[in-house]
């Protein structure tokens, strides 16, 4: 396609997106979009796109009678807000590994991740059938580098012991009709 005929796509596109045809914001051409207002004044927010990888774990003690737990991560998203304030939102939660203190979670999808957003706060817990136990967390920063940053976080529990560590891939993705089609948020 010449440079002429993909800045007449680029224009078309873009003024179907903002009209609200091929899905909108949050349709497979929504990268198109431009920054409009909102009511109230308030731009819309611009996001990247961020695969979560989380492949295994450590529990270092038992939580349960039977010597082992039943381990599983949750993973919200930490935003400032404009009073300076930090608001929390659920971003995903991995499957629970049954009977094991070394859990292998293979979990990994993209999100939606807002650039206001400043840090995960990533949680791990043992599931019960009454009361989960909470077992550690660690907050991490948000990679919107192009590389792929992965890391064995330690999660502490409310005294900061150490009780448990989780590996944990963020890397961020182009924003195409591909990735865009198959975010979960």
């Amino acid at each position: 396609m010449s440079n002429v005929s993909s800045n007449i796509f680029n224009q078309i596109a873009t003024t179907q997106v903002n009209a609200g045809n091929f899905g909108g914001r949050d349709g497979p051409l929504g990268h198109y979009a431009t920054s409009e207002k909102k009511k109230g004044g308030k731009k819309v927010e611009d996001f990247k796109i961020i695969r979560f990888t989380i492949t295994k774990g450590d529990v270092f003690k038992a939580w349960d009678s039977n010597g082992l737990a039943d381990p599983k991560v949750i993973v919200y998203l930490l935003k400032k807000k404009d009073d300076g304030t930090e608001s929390k939102k659920l971003l995903f939660k991995t499957n629970v590994c049954k009977k094991t203190l070394k859990p292998d979670f293979n979990f990994s999808e993209m999100y939606k991740i807002p650039v206001k957003a400043i840090d995960i706060l990533m949680e791990l817990w043992d599931d019960d059938l009454i009361k989960d136990d909470f077992i550690g967390s660690c907050k991490i920063p948000i990679n919107f580098t192009d590389f792929p940053n992965a890391s064995n976080y330690v999660l502490l529990d409310k005294d900061n012991f150490a009780q448990g560590n989780v590996s944990l891939m963020m890397h961020k993705l182009e924003k195409n009709g591909h990735n865009l089609l198959n975010v979960k948020n």
